[in-house]
């Protein structure tokens, strides 16, 4: 899979400050785009918050 260079980049700088590697902040991004894409009517503070709840189970 090839992905355009700046989003590596992005995902390297966002996912060292969040503590995860570039593949892991693009899944991250991805998961947020999906979960934002089947439920319109959420905020993403709400998406965001609960991520974050499934990270720490």
């Amino acid at each position: 899979m090839r992905l355009d260079q700046s989003l590596v980049e992005k995902a390297n700088i966002w996912g060292k400050a969040h503590h995860r590697t570039t593949p892991k902040q693009i899944e991250y991004w991805a998961k947020i785009g999906e979960i934002m894409e089947d439920n319109p009517d959420w905020p993403f503070s709400f998406v965001q918050q609960a991520l974050l709840a499934q990270s720490e189970r």
